[in-house]
């Protein structure tokens, strides 16, 4: 589902700060209104930690420890910039839907609370004081995030049943085939290094497709493309399926299941492929409830627009701009006790209520 979900926050473990200098952000300022909500900087600095954290993690060696003043999205703005913007627009979403429960009865069960307080909890008392001040995470702000993203959850499902799920058999049905492909452009070797094609070696590689063809009356498509050592796959495909080169789907549906085709030449490679089936009924079924979810995201999507059109929200930049992130933030590692230790909590706080990933924490030079 594209839902964005708070999943996958583990408890155990603790935050360790090699340099630890203090947070210079104001926690009691109010980082964003949404009516008479408002919304504190020191739940905007712990998901923001939070999201740093994670890309930390993925990204630090690749881009190294200054990539948070880059623009690496290709936006104008800094990594920096960028993430302080997305945790900002979440919020508006988060908080827009806690706004509207009433409208659909939803809340939250003592159950769920208690086991965000539980989840909370357990953060809270397995890290450093240090620590969770870096990240401003108190139990209230643990508890406060972890509650948005339970309703979230429970609004969105309570939205999506009004939404249009109805698939007819003609759109969702999905056709199996099998396809060799030929690349016409160039290849790497084996140290990674990339040719591209003269014009007498595409001429030669056309050929020889031509050739393997031909063989297909008397062999079929997989001994062909073992023998000449040509890539080859099985699938499903849909109708303006993304996939595929629009050339390739003109002649994919041209053909009766049992039916290969001539080469089909696109601008990056050769073509010969044959459909086994008319209804792949395994990737249809797929197919449907992919087309479901897309629709009812989408309805979710029309609904919250509505309520966000002209309803105020305001962000105070210059609140926004104390949250610093001049710290270094990694998962820590996990001895296989620990990781056994998670697992047990995870399974006992699942769902939309799991706790934060723990994190070292190491100032940038």
């Amino acid at each position: 589902m594209k839902l964005k979900k708070l999943a996958a926050l583990v408890l155990a473990g603790a935050l360790c700060i090699s340099v630890f200098t203090g947070c210079g952000m104001d926690a009691n300022k109010t980082v964003a209104t949404l009516g008479e909500q408002n919304v504190s900087v020191s739940i905007a600095n712990f998901f923001c930690k939070y999201q740093k954290a994670m890309m930390d993690d993925m990204y630090l060696g690749y881009f190294g420890e200054d990539m948070w003043s880059q623009d690496l999205n290709g936006t104008g703005n800094t990594m920096e910039e960028d993430v302080k913007s997305s945790v900002m627009q979440s919020f508006h979403e988060l908080y827009t839907l806690k706004a509207h429960m009433a409208d659909y009865d939803v809340t939250l069960t003592e159950e769920e609370q208690q086991k965000i307080k539980d989840a909370a909890k357990a953060f809270i008392a397995g890290n450093t004081e240090e620590a969770l001040e870096e990240m401003s995470a108190t139990q209230e702000v643990v508890e406060e995030l972890l509650s948005l993203y339970t309703i979230q959850s429970k609004m969105y499902e309570a939205i999506i049943v009004d939404a249009d799920v109805e698939v007819s058999d003609e759109e969702a049905n999905m056709r199996g085939y099998t396809l060799v492909s030929v690349g016409i452009e160039g290849e790497y070797d084996d140290a990674g290094a990339y040719t591209k094609y003269t014009e007498d070696e595409v001429k030669a590689i056309k050929e020889e497709v031509k050739k393997a063809k031909l063989a297909l009356i008397e062999k079929d498509l997989e001994t062909i493309a073992e023998e000449y050592d040509y890539d080859i796959q099985t699938g499903a495909y849909e109708k303006e399926d993304a996939r595929f080169d629009i050339k390739l789907l003109e002649v994919m549906d041209g053909l009766k299941v049992g039916e290969t085709s001539d080469v089909v030449e696109t601008d990056t490679a050769l073509y010969l492929v044959r459909i086994d089936s008319e209804r792949d009924e395994k990737a249809t079924e797929e197919n449907r409830l992919s087309i479901i979810s897309e629709r009812e995201y989408a309805f979710y999507q029309e609904i919250l627009a509505k309520w966000q059109k002209d309803d105020g929200w305001k962000v105070d930049e210059s609140v926004l701009e104390t949250i610093d992130f001049h710290h270094i933030l990694t998962q820590k590692a996990e001895t296989e006790a620990d990781t056994a230790q998670t697992q047990k909590e995870d399974t006992q706080i699942q769902e939309d209520t799991q706790g934060t990933q723990q994190v070292e924490t190491t100032e940038n030079e």
